[in-house]
């Protein structure tokens, strides 16, 4: 207890610090004390976007999803080579992030996964409509969302199911979705996810809800207005979704119009049919967030930051998103921008799990990279 109180004293002392010496906001670098480790390299090969691919745990089991494409170095553009096909693989650990093994299925890469014309121009197994209904709770079930589709699992992702169309009634714009879901009951879920503003460009992110175990979804509502029209990557799009005990849903969102770019979190507290801003912890962030809730109640933002010096960073709430503590700096040795699309979990033993594209001056080519931390010292 007495070491806990010192920490937490030098904590606000630090951060007073920061914000004495000018900066825009608290920092505290705990890069010194965080594990960093490499869940997944392959010599030639870029691994990039696990925001875009999906994140599922089950104690100390972690599966994370992320593309895995040629290298090819550029300094203007991600390091991918574009003109080769990619796919989409998955890695999993069964010692809370310690260790982890490639795994390839099979239903992520025909050439209707996201609609990817480099993969192919014509699609071999195009989405089908669910004809049974889920049940959300069964052990071992995981749901992945990617684009128009989904796809589910009932044992923790070894082996897939789908595609199957993801319709949205009261959505007549193309979806794009990442994995983004809070299970209700046992034929009962919301998803969060982004569909084309009213002038057919990215974007703008909403709820839905089934019921009759994901046969139909509806739209509960807009979690913004509408980004504005007309104006050069204007977007409110990729929500990181956490529900609280009482019931209200807390979402982080990444936020950009024009040049301008920050995160945003917004708050429901009827069920997800309005939302109201309650915070922006992060004034320039170039990275879609991560929020998870901490088995203590805090709320946890992971994000990365592409300004130099490159960094991998968190936020601790601890009123559910309307206030946050200093930015943690949980490590900032990247060699480039092209980096970040954080997600993370907490493990049984409290420590969390961040894992997130990464590139290094010891290890160039993006590789997937595991940052674990406890935010109990805090």
């Amino acid at each position: 207890m007495k070491n806990t109180m010192i920490r937490r004293l030098l904590a606000g002392i630090l951060g007073t610090a920061a914000l004495a010496a000018g900066a825009a906001e608290p920092v505290i670098d705990l890069s010194a004390k965080t594990e960093k480790l490499v869940a997944f390299q392959e010599p030639g090969k870029f691994c990039g976007w696990p925001a875009n691919e999906g994140i599922w745990s089950w104690g100390d089991e972690i599966l994370v999803g992320f593309e895995l494409r040629d290298y090819l170095k550029s300094s203007k553009t991600h390091s991918a080579d574009y003109s080769k096909p990619g796919r989409c693989v998955l890695a999993r650990s069964l010692d809370g992030g310690r260790s982890w093994k490639l795994e390839t299925p099979e239903a992520f890469n025909r050439p209707e996964y996201i609609g990817d014309a480099s993969r192919n121009d014509r699609q071999e197994r195009p989405p089908r409509k669910l004809a049974e209904p889920l049940d959300f709770r069964a052990p071992g079930f995981a749901m992945k969302l990617r684009g128009t589709m989904f796809y589910t699992s009932a044992d923790r992702g070894r082996n897939w199911d789908g595609p199957f169309r993801l319709e949205i009634a009261g959505v007549d714009r193309l979806l794009m979705s990442r994995t983004d879901y809070i299970v209700e009951g046992p034929h009962s879920c919301m998803i969060f996810t982004s569909a084309l503003k009213s002038d057919g460009k990215s974007g703008r992110s909403l709820a839905a809800r089934t019921d009759d175990g994901g046969l139909s979804w509806k739209l509960v509502a807009w979690l913004t207005g509408e980004p504005e029209l007309g104006v050069k990557n204007s977007f409110s799009i990729m929500p990181s979704t956490v529900k609280l005990p009482d019931g209200t849903f807390v979402t982080a969102l990444r936020e950009r119009r024009n040049k301008k770019k920050w995160i945003d979190i917004r708050r429901s507290e009827d069920g997800g049919r309005t939302w109201d801003k309650a915070a922006t912890p992060s004034e320039m962030a170039w990275n879609p967030p991560s929020l998870i809730r901490l088995a203590d109640g805090r709320l946890c933002l992971t994000y990365c930051d592409r300004r130099k010096p490159y960094s991998l960073r968190a936020r601790l709430s601890r009123d559910g998103g309307r206030s946050w503590g200093p930015v943690l700096i949980l490590r900032q040795d990247a060699a480039s921008w092209d980096m970040g699309y954080v997600r993370s979990v907490q493990r049984p033993d409290g420590k969390v799990v961040t894992l997130c594209y990464y590139t290094t001056a010891e290890l160039e080519p993006q590789h997937i990279a595991a940052t674990i931390w406890n935010p109990e010292e805090l």
